[in-house]
């Protein structure tokens, strides 16, 4: 991957590290990465830090645009903007999708069509040019070849076509002697094309490879040499047994991709290591039946000696688990066993069991296990036979390989739901399907039943069930068709759960709306943190909740839904609400911890806390204090929102009142609006006219930020009545300063500065050094407007001084950015650029992206201003990446600025 063409343009693509990660995100398709994905994959952990990936991610960015393309930010996510098919790994999993598709249905001339197409794509190794990064993505692609491979040597083989066979696979048994099938097909189309000596020369150096490894040439390969040797070939072994009882359901007819976790699969048990089984774990309805019947299907030709499936009822909701005696006991059954002959006594039985099997090439799919202790003496030894397991739970004390299922990517399950339907309703708007899936939360069992129930009812479209499923009071009961339902499925998972873990599982449920941490946890539960811990611990086990962000958990959308609507009838409505309280008062308290940090000399009031010993995460610098509350920002807003609906009024307002100075920091103005306006109507029924004078002023910011100056003047108004109604002299000021901004907003800066001085003066005598250094900043701004440079300069100086002496990194950013615009309107253009240097560096400190953005669009002023367009590009670039995170305004200005260029 050198180049990227737009056209008859060619463009360089850099070094192997952008190379690394354009090819991850190209890979990624509609999943994307994020910038810690990006760092693990491209780096492995710990081995750079986030600004080395950002900067390598830029560099993909700038080159993308300069090729046509765009490299997108979603949700902290980045995803290259190409259709899946403008990518060849996309088209070739497409391709042989299709192929399986046709060699299922007996279309041999279809199935060798695509699955040559597929290969076509092939030039070379597949990341060749990026060094040794990407090695899992390395290896599933030539995994993913080579399956490839055997398929169109297979399909080739049923047509008669043996000479192609020969073509087609001379080279790969050299590349990978272990690979028997391939090799037995390989021997029996050299002795079809009357090539005996060739075939023979294929069994030895395929042998040999084999005794290195310590294994045995499996009854396949062993059969295919005799027939290459004729009358003469040495008899093969007696078998000690018929071909036993499958019992293999029939292959998913629906089942779509999964590539990655089938490759994994084959990996595991390719006979490259010790391992001889692999454990494919999920929550329930994910399709780890289907992926492992499918992946038994794919490789039975490499066990000759027969597949067994048995469900060992681990989460049936019907009848009890097999115990290991039993499941030994259905497993030698379904080996022809004489009943008469198998032992009773458990370890007996175990030892007559692993006897049997120690010699055959044998895989035996446990399905649906509820334990370890369930599957572990029923495990091959280290050898010729294997087994797949799927369990709901992750069976970590098997140690063996592992091959976690997830939800389904969005295009996929699309196609899952187009599969189900069939082809005559399959002209549905491809945006009203994706919203279909997301409603069924990319879980295929969901999507099945929504599928199927579509195609049963020609009268509805697919708008209509969408509607349906939109309703979150009746979701669960849509995706239940009396045979099949989603609600049952996660019900048995809830029954597994000890008492007071299902507990804590459904005041989660009540409460927690989304990703959330064990200090959250505990105080939902009201219980010790490592106490907690554990019960997370558990529930992630059973995949009731994810533990995929490291420290965080969050539940699935359809567990969320189910765990609500039933502690809504499983817990009493008291103690939901007493949990609420618990939660919001846990929020509270550690915002207030970490606005403290970020916001430190704030004019505050005390809070009223609930009388508990209450644990709170660590936050011990600015960092820690800025990242916990972005981390936390969408549960601050939800709980904000919910303690108010549950009249818990003081804590809204309280909660609101502290996260104005992330919010205002953050450039959050939506949560910013929605929560001020709730909180203004909690302050307002608890009659706390000082509550919504403080509520109010920050309001009538937060509309000030949007420009919204109606609503900004009424709340600031209203503030500054309600300041005098209750004899507060510092809010009086503090409103009058804010009112004065529309005055400055007008450009009636003379009246600015006639209001602000006295607050200013006010703010002096009072030693507020905070508010009077952010005073005398607006004050300064103002002069600048008015011509007088010198005085604007020497002000921003004096508070400069004070906004570093106390650590207020923000405000410290903002001061640069003013003095840099300041000396950029005079002239002086090398000061100019130094302060926005300054700004950028503050601004990152500070976790301002507005004010980074700011100070990379006045760089990239200065530099079009200088006759650098290169560096007027990147800097420009930078502020529209900024700006465009936040939904600001600038970013139309900026990206004509790019344009004109």
């Amino acid at each position: 991957m050198r180049v990227v063409a737009d056209g008859g343009r060619v463009v360089g693509v850099g070094g192997p590290i952008p190379r690394a990660v354009l090819a991850l995100l190209l890979a990624r398709g509609g999943i994307g990465a994020s910038l810690s994905e990006i760092i693990s994959s491209v780096w492995g952990d710990g081995a750079a830090t986030e600004d080395t990936a950002y900067h390598h991610v830029s560099a993909v960015r700038k080159m993308l645009r300069q090729a046509g393309a765009d490299l997108v930010t979603r949700e902290n996510r980045y995803y290259v903007a190409v259709e899946r098919d403008e990518v060849d790994w996309h088209r070739f999993r497409r391709l042989v999708e299709q192929a399986g598709a046709a060699r299922e249905a007996g279309r041999w001339q279809l199935a060798a069509d695509r699955l040559r197409a597929a290969l076509d794509l092939w030039h070379a190794e597949p990341l060749a040019d990026i060094n040794d990064r990407l090695e899992p993505l390395r290896r599933q692609m030539t995994d993913s070849r080579r399956h490839a491979v055997d398929l169109l040597a297979e399909t080739q083989h049923r047509l008669g076509r043996y000479a192609e066979v020969v073509q087609l696979l001379s080279g790969e048994i050299g590349t990978d002697p272990l690979r028997e099938g391939t090799a037995a097909l390989l021997i029996d189309a050299l002795t079809a094309v009357g090539r005996r000596d060739e075939a023979g020369e294929v069994f030895t150096r395929v042998r040999r490879r084999l005794d290195a490894h310590g294994r045995q040439p499996g009854g396949r390969l062993l059969a295919a040499h005799r027939r290459s040797l004729r009358d003469d070939a040495e008899p093969a072994p007696a078998a000690t047994a018929d071909r036993p009882l499958s019992g293999l359901p029939r292959a998913d007819p629906h089942f779509t991709d999964r590539e990655e976790a089938l490759a994994r699969i084959r990996a595991a048990l390719d006979g490259s290591t010790d391992a001889s089984f692999c454990v494919i774990y999920g929550m329930g309805g994910s399709g780890k039946t289907a992926l492992a019947v499918r992946a038994a299907v794919q490789l039975q030709d490499s066990f000759p000696d027969g597949v067994v499936f048995l469900d060992l009822r681990g989460y049936s909701g019907r009848d009890t688990a097999l115990t290991p005696a039993e499941t030994l006991d259905r497993l030698l059954r379904r080996m022809r066993v004489d009943a008469a002959q198998i032992p009773v006594d458990p370890d007996e039985l175990a030892a007559y069991f692993h006897d049997l099997i120690d010699d055959r090439r044998l895989l035996l799919v446990l399905d649906n296990a509820q334990n370890a202790a369930q599957v572990r003496p029923v495990l091959p030894r280290a050898g010729a036979s294997a087994a797949i397991v799927t369990s709901r739970r992750r069976l970590i004390s098997l140690e063996g390989s592992s091959v976690p299922l997830d939800v389904l990517d969005p295009p996929d399950a699309i196609r899952l739901f187009q599969v189900v339907v069939g082809g005559e309703r399959d002209d549905a708007d491809p945006g009203v399907l994706a919203r279909i899936v997301e409603f069924c939360g990319r879980l295929p069992l969901a999507i099945r039943i929504a599928a199927a129930r579509y195609r049963a009812h020609p009268g509805i479209s697919p708008a209509d069930l969408g509607a349906l499923l939109a309703v979150e009071s009746s979701r669960l009961g849509h995706l239940d068709d009396d045979e099949r339902s989603v609600a049952a499925c996660f019900r048995i998972s809830l029954d597994d759960l000890p008492g007071q873990v299902r507990k804590t599982f459904l005041l989660l449920g009540a409460t927690c709306a989304g990703a959330f941490d064990a200090h959250a946890a505990a105080a939902v539960a009201d219980l010790p943190v490592h106490e907690v811990t554990g019960h997370l611990r558990l529930l992630a086990d059973r995949h009731l909740v994810s533990d995929r962000l490291t420290g965080r958990y969050q539940f699935h959308d359809l567990i969320a839904l189910f765990a609500r609507e039933h502690a809504s009838t499983a817990v009493p409505a008291g103690e939901r609400a007493v949990a609420l309280h618990r939660l919001a008062d846990h929020l509270l308290r550690t915002a207030d911890l970490a606005d403290r940090i970020i916001t430190p000399h704030r004019y505050r009031v005390p809070l009223e806390l609930l009388d508990r010993d209450a644990a709170a995460p660590s936050l011990p610098d600015y960092d820690s204090a800025l990242r916990w509350l972005t981390v936390e920002d969408g549960n601050l807003q939800q709980v904000c929102l919910d303690a108010a609906a549950a009249g818990l009024d003081r804590l809204c307002w309280q909660l609101a009142y502290t996260l104005r100075g992330y919010y205002f920091l953050s450039k959050r103005w939506h949560p910013w609006t929605v929560t001020h306006e709730a909180a203004l109507a909690a302050a307002t029924r608890l009659g706390d006219r000082r509550a919504m004078a403080m509520t109010a002023n920050n309001l009538g910011l937060a509309y000030l930020e949007q420009h919204d100056r109606q609503r900004a003047a009424a709340h600031y108004g209203r503030a500054r009545e309600l300041f005098g109604e209750v004899g507060d002299a510092h809010g009086e000021h503090t409103a009058a300063a804010n009112l004065a901004w529309l005055y400055y907003d007008e450009r009636d800066f003379a009246r600015f500065l006639d209001e602000m001085r006295p607050v200013y003066e006010f703010y002096r005598r009072e030693k507020s050094e905070r508010n009077a250094a952010i005073t005398l900043r607006g004050i300064a701004l103002a002069e600048a407007e008015l011509g007088r440079a010198a005085e604007a300069v020497a002000d921003l100086l004096v508070a400069l001084e004070v906004f570093e002496r106390l650590g207020l990194r923000l405000d410290a950013a903002m001061t640069l950015n003013a003095l840099g615009e300041i000396y950029q309107r005079t002239g002086d253009l090398g000061s100019a650029v130094e302060r926005f240097e300054q700004a950028v560096v503050a601004a990152e400190q500070s976790g301002s992206g507005y004010e980074q953005a700011r100070a990379h669009h006045r760089l990239g002023e200065l530099a079009a201003a200088d006759g650098d367009p290169r560096r007027a590009r990147e800097q420009w670039s930078l502020a529209v990446d900024g700006y465009r995170q936040l939904g600001a305004a600038q970013v139309g200005e900026v990206e004509a600025l790019l344009d004109g260029l």
